[in-house]
């Protein structure tokens, strides 16, 4: 045996290896999994649903950020942490070479990634935005204190015009 194969054995857990970073990683990834459950449920529905709209395009991409934001904040501490128990035992900060094509791909990979959260987040910002705006959301989510006068909206024919026409003015549209 080599001592390459024991200095490999012998290199400490990587730092995403803890706590905090794992259970930032688990939430982003089932707020991601909820959010494209609730999205396809908005999708396909046959009538709109206030509150859907308000997890899929509001709560669970904050949630899944947040989530995101653990994750170097979790390697980070535990650095921190090693960098204490043992100030000579802390590995070097990761090395990347772009003229390895594993780290080329991993850069691309990564990059790719961003790119497409990036416009999903876009996508998800406006689809929230004009959420907002909907006769539904100011109806039966935001003013459900309202019902007598939603009521009574719906079956006149002010119900031609949005909620939003009068009250909040011009959006995004």
């Amino acid at each position: 045996m080599s001592s390459e194969g024991s200095s490999e054995s012998s290199r400490p857990p990587a730092l995403y290896l803890n706590g905090l970073t794992l259970a930032g990683l688990a939430l982003a990834l089932v707020s991601l999994v909820t959010i494209l459950f609730l999205v396809l449920i908005d999708v396909f529905a046959v009538r709109a649903k206030p509150y859907f709209g308000i997890f899929a395009y509001l709560i669970f991409p904050a949630v899944m950020i947040l989530g995101l934001l653990i994750v170097p904040l979790g390697m980070l501490l535990e650095r921190r942490r090693r960098r204490r128990r043992a100030p000579e035992a802390i590995p070097p900060l990761p090395r990347i070479d772009l003229n390895v094509p594993a780290h080329r791909n991993a850069v691309g990979l990564l990059l790719g990634f961003t790119a497409l959260f990036l416009v999903l987040s876009s996508v998800g910002g406006y689809r929230a935005y004009q959420f907002s705006d909907s006769v539904t959301f100011c109806g039966e989510a935001c003013h459900s204190v309202m019902k007598p006068e939603y009521t009574a909206y719906r079956l006149s024919p002010h119900a031609r015009v949005p909620c939003v026409e009068c009250h909040v003015g011009p959006g995004a549209t």
